[in-house]
């Protein structure tokens, strides 16, 4: 990030505009923030786009336009990567579809408990939301496995609720070792197919749009933060 900021100031930039392509205001979000900050008298204004997921919120069930459009999409291209006409297809089918995000221990976790609340406002029946790292305790792999179960569904579609489909995708979700997704919802015994869908966020047209869209609004005045 130093680098790309110091090559802006080398090469004239006098307006900064910068879009994370983070998911939420975590603890990278943070870090990108700080760095921002301190070339922000290098620049004649700088300003810092809105992550994917929008502001966060201070409850469990605050959601935003941003985790709805995310909620929708994303669930859009899971269901049709399965092969279903539509979600309610899959619900029929005995379907669950479950998005395992990284988790994190900063306050910004409250982001993922959003977005299952987005679900359910939805009405996204079968759409679970986890995290590899367990956090909130709720997204844990146990957890979830346990809600899917008491839910009735039999089968199960695991994909990354992550930009970047890279090692926790392949490996953390849909690897062979004994402590991944996959496998421990095949050792629960209590599904008869799971299946792994791998590919990131990133590579949906309508979340790049989201993308632009908050670059736009950054360059509009409507950002997460201004610097002059």
């Amino acid at each position: 990030m130093d680098q790309a900021l110091q090559r802006a100031v080398d090469n004239g930039v006098k307006n900064l505009v910068v879009q994370p392509t983070h998911l939420m205001h975590g603890a990278e979000y943070d870090e990108l923030t700080e760095a921002v900050e301190s070339y922000k008298d290098k620049f004649e204004s700088v300003t810092i786009a809105e992550p994917l997921l929008g502001e966060v919120g201070d409850s469990d069930d605050a959601v935003n336009d941003d985790k709805k459009a995310v909620a929708e999409a994303i669930t859009a291209e899971a269901v049709k990567t399965a092969g279903y006409d539509d979600l309610d297809a899959a619900e029929a089918d005995g379907t669950a579809f479950v998005f395992m995000g990284h988790g994190t221990s900063h306050t910004a976790k409250i982001s993922y408990s959003q977005m299952q609340s987005q679900m359910n406002d939805l009405g996204y029946k079968n759409v679970f939301i986890g995290t590899v790292e367990g956090e909130p305790e709720d997204t844990a792999c146990e957890a979830v496995i346990e809600k899917i179960k008491e839910a009735g569904y039999k089968k199960v579609v695991l994909r990354p609720l992550m930009v970047v489909a890279g090692d926790h995708a392949n490996n953390d979700m849909a690897g062979d070792d004994e402590d991944s997704w996959k496998s421990q919802f095949e050792a629960s015994g209590a599904f008869d197919k799971i299946d792994t869908q791998i590919a990131g966020l990133g590579e949906i047209s309508s979340i790049q749009d989201l993308y632009v869209a908050h670059s736009k609004a950054a360059i509009d005045g409507k950002s997460a933060s201004t610097a002059n």
